[in-house]
């Protein structure tokens, strides 16, 4: 499914302005599972009774996370949603970013390659995150000479 790729940014706390991503990077079509197309389309037919409710009031938009109204939200809503969601639930504090940097070092972990890895989080070049997550990486080069000794040592009780 094609969608509008914007960017939301408010100036003075007041004004929303609409653009496009900074980056050609930023500009990606990303696959996703099952389990959050399920949940996403929960969440339409939620939003769809919430709209009916509201009836008149209710703003026409094509965003999919919207006030009560219809209207876009703030762009700090999703990050006080989840401050308050973790202290509510006593979770460890985290933020929206590092549940970025988390998405990227599991995948990494998974054996995800370099490439697929910096598409998915919009980096222009592999570059930026090899140097952003070496550390994950180099942790998945000690898997490899650990891996390649097995072999090695396989193959000469073999041979």
């Amino acid at each position: 499914m094609k969608s509008n790729v914007r960017s939301a940014q408010y100036i003075g706390n007041k004004t929303m302005i609409t653009k496009e991503p900074k980056t050609k990077s930023g500009i990606r079509e990303l696959s996703i599972g099952d389990t959050v197309c399920r949940l996403l389309h929960e969440y339409k037919l939620w939003q769809l009774q919430e709209k009916f409710k509201v009836g008149d009031q209710w703003n026409d938009t094509d965003r999919l996370f919207t006030q009560w109204n219809g209207l876009p939200i703030h762009p700090d809503t999703f990050t006080d949603w989840s401050s308050k969601f973790i202290k509510r639930n006593q979770f460890s504090p985290v933020t929206l970013h590092s549940l970025r940097h988390t998405n990227a070092t599991l995948m990494i972990a998974e054996g995800t390659d370099v490439c697929t890895v910096s598409k998915r989080l919009g980096h222009a070049n592999t570059s930026t995150t090899l140097n952003v997550y070496a550390h994950a990486l180099r942790s998945k080069d000690t898997e490899a000479a650990d891996k390649l000794e097995n072999a090695l040592t396989l193959q000469s009780k073999v041979g």
